[in-house]
């Protein structure tokens, strides 16, 4: 693992790391059958791939299966300790990519990927621009990115109150807290729809947002 020099912490993901895997993650065949998605969407292996909020690496078999070659980021300490325990382990970067800049060349990766929902906690509409625009950079012309994220009619299907060990408390029109009720840890969540993904990614990027059910926005971006 890789560290910058002023190594950010992440509270939500640092405290539900130890969990994150049975409280968190997708059933494994519905994350598989999302793998298969996101594996269409991008151009043929090999590929250098960068994966944003690589957590405990669940997606990371896929990718190596199918031939690609990725490298994760994440700004948890814990949940990448977790991902260096893996029987493949790939390269490893405790970083925060809401603060730019990302800590790699320019042009350095064929594709990005960001799935999961974790696009959905910045702290503004500027600081997905501003990820954006970093993609831009590492990531060379022609290349990909791909992301799932929840629309914001997923808050009007789940309200507020409990979801077994967990809490939604909506904050806004568009945001909402997401409370982990076993180690009291939160974290805000912020939404957006599908010209506002479009327009964040912006010029140097052509967008397609489409729907993943109801719920959910499958982005496609293709680096011009």
């Amino acid at each position: 693992m890789t560290h910058p020099a002023t190594p950010p912490r992440s509270p939500f993901f640092e405290a539900v790391a130890g969990r994150y895997d049975r409280a968190y993650a997708l059933p494994t065949a519905e994350s598989r059958r999302r793998m298969e998605r996101v594996l269409a969407a991008l151009p043929p292996a090999p590929l250098r791939v960068l994966d944003l909020g690589v957590g405990t690496g669940r997606e990371l078999a896929a990718l190596l299966d199918a031939g690609h070659s990725p490298v994760g980021i994440d700004a948890s300490p814990a949940m990448l300790a977790r991902c260096e325990r893996r029987a493949r382990p790939v390269p490893l970067v405790l970083a925060d990519f809401w603060q730019p800049p990302l800590p790699f060349d320019e042009a350095s990766f064929d594709a990005a990927l960001a799935l999961h929902g974790t696009l959905a906690h910045p702290a503004d509409a500027a600081a997905l621009e501003g990820l954006a625009r970093e993609l831009a950079r590492v990531v060379r012309k022609g290349g990909t990115f791909v992301g799932e994220v929840p629309q914001p009619g997923w808050l009007d299907t789940l309200g507020d109150g409990d979801l077994g060990d967990r809490r939604i408390r909506r904050t806004g029109s568009r945001t909402c807290v997401c409370e982990d009720l076993v180690t009291h840890a939160s974290i805000e969540a912020r939404l957006f729809d599908a010209g506002e993904w479009v327009a964040a990614f912006g010029s140097h990027w052509r967008t397609t947002v489409e729907p993943l059910g109801a719920l959910e926005w499958f982005v496609v971006a293709r680096r011009i």
